[in-house]
């Protein structure tokens, strides 16, 4: 009996299979435990699938994600490297379903070929460390996609991470704002609606290929695949343990409006604490506050401004002056 390389290849129809599901799961029309059971039901749908999958992405992506530079300097763009050409039969057998995989912008699709999966609920800070080339932590409401390998590839696809590369390994880091290359260092990658603000506390790395470079201590709000980047500010600092204090599970605010100091507070908590009086919106708030319990915020705003906290039927905490 033979057991050459073609023994556990998908039948054509499969290959059919796979792109409808492929095309399904990017339209977000299918049922992911419904996918999820197809998949791990025969190994020759997960490699049915794979190829598709990398098919897709063989013909979408013109260049692979460049080589690692040395951390010594910054570049002024990353080297591509050359793309591997694509095996011809793999290409073969995925051509049927070309029609309906290209439909599907390769990003939901690609995500659901990587098994590796973490998230968080509203409140919960957790740690992914399973893999020696990074480790993730993810912040609350937060959730990630990630495919091991060189580079490690990980969507960002709700909330905030912090990433920290070890040397010698890149990572790619997919956002709906627009794809990063990543070199060793440390990352803090946050979504705000479409856009993605990436603070590079160390290391560099590009947005898209032979993109714009970002440089330790920079700060970038990323939209459509364009940057707006924060001006080069010795005094940078303070920005940047703002950014990173929720890893300390703190909120740091210095003169934000009330307004904006409930939506970062609200974001760690189920129940929220709305403005019951809109003139309570023009005042400014500064200082340090847990993000796990929000008393010593509320005793800041009691104390200060003379602000009522009452805990209404639904459990949220409405503000009135007192």
């Amino acid at each position: 009996m033979s057991h050459g390389p073609d023994t556990l290849a998908p039948a054509p129809d499969l290959t059919e299979i796979a792109a409808g599901w492929l095309a399904a799961l990017d339209a977000g029309t299918a049922d992911r435990g419904a996918f999820e059971a197809w998949r791990d039901a025969d190994v020759r749908h997960a490699i049915a699938f794979a190829e598709v999958a990398a098919t897709w992405q063989d013909m979408n992506e013109l260049r692979l994600v460049p080589a690692d530079l040395a951390p010594a300097a910054v570049p002024q763009a990353f080297t591509p490297i050359e793309p591997a050409k694509p095996d011809r039969r793999r290409v073969l057998r995925a051509a049927l379903a070309l029609g309906t995989v290209a439909v599907a912008g390769g990003g939901f699709a690609m995500r659901a070929a990587a098994r590796n999966k973490a998230d968080t609920a509203i409140g919960e800070r957790r740690t992914v460390s399973d893999n020696p080339a990074f480790s993730v932590d993810l912040n609350t409401d937060s959730s990630i996609y990630w495919k091991d390998g060189a580079p490690v590839r990980l969507w960002l696809e709700r909330g905030e991470i912090a990433i920290r590369l070890a040397a010698a390994h890149r990572l790619s880091l997919v956002t709906p704002g627009g794809t990063f290359h990543l070199a060793s260092g440390t990352y803090n990658a946050r979504l705000r609606g479409s856009s993605c603000e990436l603070a590079v506390l160390s290391g560099h790395g590009t947005l898209g290929d032979g993109g714009r470079v970002f440089a330790s201590g920079e700060i970038a709000l990323v939209t459509a695949g364009q940057a707006s980047v924060r001006p080069r500010d010795p005094d940078i600092g303070p920005d940047l343990n703002r950014i990173t204090a929720w890893q300390r599970d703190t909120l740091v605010l210095n003169g934000e409006s009330l307004d904006y100091a409930l939506a970062e507070m609200n974001r760690y908590r189920s129940q929220k604490i709305v403005i019951g009086d809109p003139d309570l919106s023009r005042l400014r708030i500064g200082g340090t506050f847990a993000t796990r319990d929000a008393s010593e915020f509320l005793q800041a705003l009691r104390t200060s401004f003379g602000v009522k906290a009452t805990a209404g039927a639904d459990g949220n905490i409405v503000l009135t002056p007192a």
